[in-house]
């Protein structure tokens, strides 16, 4: 009776974890982090694209609900949302993409890259 109390908590638990990932895209919550990580970004991204409140978006209007990009250029502006490490190696990446023309959002898009195997 333990273990199967035990088994229906632990699954309950991470039931509840991978539930509470996604949600509503909040402009205080989306630079809580240490400025290598970001806790809430990885959660909000869907919201934010689906959303479509970077569409049709100026450069300073970006600035203003998502502050400084990590990386910038004329075309584009990146966010990082998520690195994954394996022994001091980095293993995953999760940027935002927001690309621009004329200073005018066209498109965000979120870009994954994952280490090559050896």
């Amino acid at each position: 009776m333990l273990n199967k109390t035990l088994i229906f908590t632990c699954l309950l638990a991470v039931c509840l974890t991978a539930c509470s990932r996604k949600q509503k895209f909040d402009r205080d919550k989306w630079d809580d982090g240490d400025g290598i990580t970001f806790a809430y970004r990885p959660g909000m991204v869907e919201d934010l694209i689906a959303s479509k409140q970077l569409n049709g978006l100026k450069y300073q209007k970006v600035i203003h609900l998502l502050h400084r990009p990590q990386l910038s250029s004329k075309d584009s502006m990146v966010y990082d949302l998520d690195r994954q490490y394996n022994k001091g190696t980095l293993i995953y990446t999760q940027t935002l993409v927001v690309f621009l023309k004329d200073s005018v959002v066209t498109k965000a898009e979120v870009h994954e890259t994952h280490a090559k195997k050896k």
